[in-house]
């Protein structure tokens, strides 16, 4: 039964997450083509911003909802809907004090810091949204942690959808600000998801009488480990975000250069390289509240058999999917963006994909499992390492040193994530079925696909790349099950002669 409510919400986030990126990519490439890469790298910084102000006026409540409410569940005779009441009392709060600050201190930083008073309305703009984003993400919380899934989805279908036509709209109009376009575009999706998640939630809410095991103050106490994780993780990567366009000045871009390199790696390159990780973005979400629960209730052969199983898809989907941007990193970069620098860039971050996608999962597992603690530390060390490879080797390689960032802090600690699992699971890491088997099954693929090319001549080079990939990802899936299925049978014949002795 659990395994098939994975399964379907699983297939059904990954769905809603294809669609969604898949539109988003579309509108960062219609956004660069009419504004410029330089404007999509300063909205990126504000973007960047307006998430580090999100996790800091909600304490990240997402996570805190979906978790407690998910253990309260497990317990016998737990009251979900007073932890929820707690989610909305301490996010909101924090939210609305956030707010006031942005908007009393807006002026100085735009005119004093960012030194231009263009950034000042769009900052008031964000200040105001952060109590709607506070009740967003809650009610999105306790969706997940009732397992419901399209409910939970649905407030940020709408505003995605909202920001995504209004933002094209207002950017192609030309009639108003580029900066401001963006605000208005992202306050009225967030009101408009806020409005649809509070209806959401008052048609499904139920009451009851029952005791909340844990009070309103032991719920704040244990969300403070959460709250510093995502506090954290936000402060770095803004600090890291903000540095890139500083160093590549450094190393001799002009300023309108490097906001132009930061802009297409943060609007072509990224985007490329996380859109297959949507469906690891669904299960790492699905993973939290099944583990908590798994883990209430002391079920720990459920959850070690699901960290085994997640572990092995995930290690399988990524490291084929990185030897596609190996092989065809050139051509999705030079199909999103018209040139091949970015192409260029995603090839250089192929090996580090296996890396990027496991950290989705590792992190759902850890969060899952309580080991909030443990993840805050390991995302210091994570962000040190990358501002300290920005710092040093930006300067020197220009946009290289941040490709050596990403792959030096990704491959150090998810390694360090991993062998964490590995000891509060007491799941043993199979090197054949993680990595030796994805591997060789991904270098056949790969030599199907050179060959196929000298077989194939097609100009049009999207036609060209997709069934080139379509024929790669049948020979993986082919080859894959072939030697699992080998490896299957030698291993029971092995265990079925040690039995007979």
């Amino acid at each position: 039964m659990m395994k098939n409510k994975i399964f379907k919400d699983t297939f059904f986030l990954t769905a809603v997450e294809l669609i969604t990126q898949g539109i988003s990519l579309f509108v960062n490439i219609f956004i660069t083509k009419n504004l410029g890469s330089e404007m999509i790298g300063i909205i990126s910084l504000i973007s960047s911003f307006f998430a580090f102000v999100t996790i800091i006026s909600s304490g990240n409540i997402y996570l805190s909802a979906s978790r407690f409410i998910s253990e309260e569940i497990g317990k016998k005779n737990g009251n979900p809907q007073k932890i929820f009441r707690y989610g909305i009392i301490s996010s909101v709060s924090m939210s609305i004090i956030t707010a006031v600050s942005i908007l009393a201190f807006s002026d100085t930083v735009s005119e004093n810091i960012l030194k231009t008073s263009q950034i000042s309305p769009v900052l008031k703009i964000l200040g105001i949204l952060l109590p709607f984003c506070s009740v967003n993400m809650c009610i999105k919380g306790y969706f997940t942690a009732m397992r419901k899934v399209s409910a939970s989805v649905t407030g940020g279908i709408v505003e995605f959808i909202v920001k995504s036509v209004l933002l094209v709209i207002l950017t192609g109009s030309g009639r108003i600000p580029p900066l401001t376009a963006f605000a208005l575009s992202v306050g009225t999706g967030q009101i408009l998801s806020c409005v649809t998640m509070i209806i959401l939630y008052l048609k499904d809410r139920t009451t009851s009488k029952k005791r909340c095991s844990i009070s309103f103050k032991y719920f704040i106490f244990c969300s403070v480990p959460i709250f510093l994780n995502s506090l954290i993780t936000s402060v770095l990567s803004s600090t890291n975000d903000a540095l890139v366009p500083i160093t590549l000045k450094q190393y001799g871009n002009s300023t309108s250069e490097a906001f132009s390199q930061f802009g297409i790696f943060e609007a072509i390159v990224i985007p490329a390289l996380f859109f297959p990780s949507s469906i690891l973005c669904s299960l790492s979400g699905i993973l939290v509240p099944e583990l908590a629960r798994e883990r209430t209730a002391e079920n720990t052969d459920k959850n070690k058999k699901l960290v085994r199983k997640v572990l092995k898809y995930t290690f399988s989907f990524s490291i084929f999917t990185a030897m596609i941007f190996l092989c065809f990193g050139d051509e999705i970069g030079y199909l999103m963006s018209g040139s091949y620098f970015a192409g260029r860039i995603i090839r250089i971050l192929a090996p580090a994909v296996p890396f990027i996608y496991l950290e989705i999962i590792l992190e759902g597992i850890l969060r899952g499992m309580g080991k909030h603690s443990f993840s805050s530390l390991n995302y210091l060390v994570e962000y040190t390492i990358r501002i300290s490879v920005v710092l040093v080797c930006v300067p020197i390689f220009g946009f290289y040193g941040i490709v050596a960032s990403y792959l030096a802090s990704n491959i150090i600690c998810n390694i360090s994530r991993l062998i964490m699992i590995m000891k509060i699971t007491s799941v043993r890491f199979s090197f054949s079925d993680n990595l030796i088997i994805p591997i060789i099954s991904s270098v056949i693929s790969a030599q199907i696909i050179f060959l196929a090319e000298k077989l194939i001549s097609i100009e049009n080079i999207f036609i060209d790349s997709v069934l080139l990939i379509l024929i790669a990802m049948v020979t993986y899936l082919i080859v894959n099950k072939i030697i699992y299925k080998t490896t299957s049978e030698r291993c029971t014949e092995l265990n079925a002669k040690k039995v007979r002795l």
